[in-house]
């Protein structure tokens, strides 16, 4: 597309794993040029997996439209051809250790002195400042530390984790948010600023009722599972077939007589326990029970279907299988397959809006695909040069 909404704008990437990857995804399907740098002394972990540095499914899906260029940055070389592209861009991105990019002598103080209208977005799990900065995380501890953990889990059970980690995309998601409000004040005010992300507290932003429910009661909201504070029913509901699960969520009195309309009026539905919210709430235990005593003999897109056309919150619980060949999945064309130039059909999934202006971004690149364009178009250097740096391991 001639027009995005991020076109000319250049990005470097010092990002590992998920979250710096997702940010400079969804910059890249803004129209950004992303040039992710990587090495081969320290490979990006998502690059390890056993299928080979090119063909590992989660690095291909979060690095979509992103280019990769090789640099050894342990070298002085490395560093100092770092502080040239920094020259020709507008926004560095990196989810490393807040030790990393100071200990490379390109700490963001250095950063603006070589470009003053520099962006940077830094990611790491706890923030770039405090006392626990250094603190070596994965998304389960940043999840933990955010409150996500505490809060999280069954009645009276344990705090727990979502398997499919959270804190990562939403870094991520903030960190992009970010490049984007920092590049509209500049285009304002020509100024560039360092802005601090930290993945912790992306995730306490989940928990809004968790956070007043102390702050204004001195309680601690305890772990609820599938209820919810005020809705009754509220769950996942087994359904025909094995592993077949709907969710439902019944919000006011208008819509539970629905529902129960759907559900045929059963007697049970009309005892005093049931009668309003707030009974229905106290009884819940009782009454999912029964609800799923009728969703069993249905399968979840029957209930889906019957309930939503009552004007009742009802979705599937969706496989991934079911999801990628779900009809209204297809006709948004939320996931995409596509193929890549080692790893062949890879399927992935598109930034989560549609727009005009959203630039159709190629497959995640090969390890270091992008050299040529970087060092030499970019940089203008010499195939000489180039191969003297190959050998030193300066582009490695």
């Amino acid at each position: 597309m001639s027009e995005v909404f991020l076109k000319g704008v250049r990005v470097i990437a010092l990002t590992q794993v998920w979250a710096g990857a997702w940010t400079g995804h969804l910059l890249s399907d803004m129209g950004a040029e992303v040039i992710k740098i990587e090495s081969s002394t320290k490979l990006e972990l998502y690059r390890r997996g056993k299928e080979g540095l090119n063909k590992e499914s989660h690095f291909n899906a979060y690095n979509n439209g992103v280019k990769s260029c090789t640099l050894n940055m342990k070298q002085p070389e490395a560093v100092e051809i770092f502080k040239k592209l920094v020259k020709i861009s507008d926004v560095i991105i990196e989810n490393l250790s807040p030790r990393a990019m100071p200990g490379f002598g390109l700490g963001y103080d250095t950063l603006k002195q070589i470009k003053p209208d520099i962006i940077m977005v830094s990611e790491p799990g706890f923030g770039s400042t405090g006392p626990d900065k250094n603190y070596i995380s994965y998304a389960s501890t940043v999840e933990a530390v955010g409150g996500l953990a505490a809060s999280f889990g069954y009645l009276g059970g344990e705090p727990a984790t979502p398997s499919i980690f959270l804190a990562d995309p939403t870094g991520g998601m903030y960190g992009a948010l970010c490049v984007v409000g920092a590049i509209f004040h500049h285009r304002k005010t020509g100024k560039g600023q360092h802005i601090d992300v930290a993945q912790s507290e992306a995730i306490t932003t989940f928990l809004p009722e968790v956070i007043m429910e102390y702050s204004m009661n001195g309680r601690i909201r305890p772990r609820m599972g599938n209820r919810d504070a005020i809705m009754a029913p509220h769950s996942c509901y087994p359904c025909k077939g094995r592993d077949k699960w709907v969710a439902i969520a019944v919000g006011t009195n208008e819509e539970w007589k629905a529902m129960c309309k759907v559900m045929g009026n059963p007697e049970w539905s009309k005892d005093e326990k049931f009668a309003d919210q707030y009974s229905r709430w106290q009884n819940q235990d009782e009454l999912n029970k029964l609800v799923g005593s009728w969703t069993k003999d249905f399968t979840h897109y029957d209930v889906m279907h019957l309930l939503q056309k009552a004007g009742v919150a009802a979705g599937v619980s969706f496989s991934t299988k079911e999801m990628y060949n779900d009809p209204h999945v297809k006709d948004r064309g939320a996931l995409i397959e596509k193929d890549h130039l080692e790893g062949g059909k890879v399927l992935t999934w598109r930034a989560p809006w549609k727009s005009a202006l959203t630039a159709q971004n190629p497959t995640a690149p090969l390890f270091g695909q992008h050299n040529s364009y970087v060092f030499q178009e970019l940089l203008g250097m010499s195939d000489a040069e180039m191969a003297k740096l190959v050998e030193q391991k300066v582009i490695y």
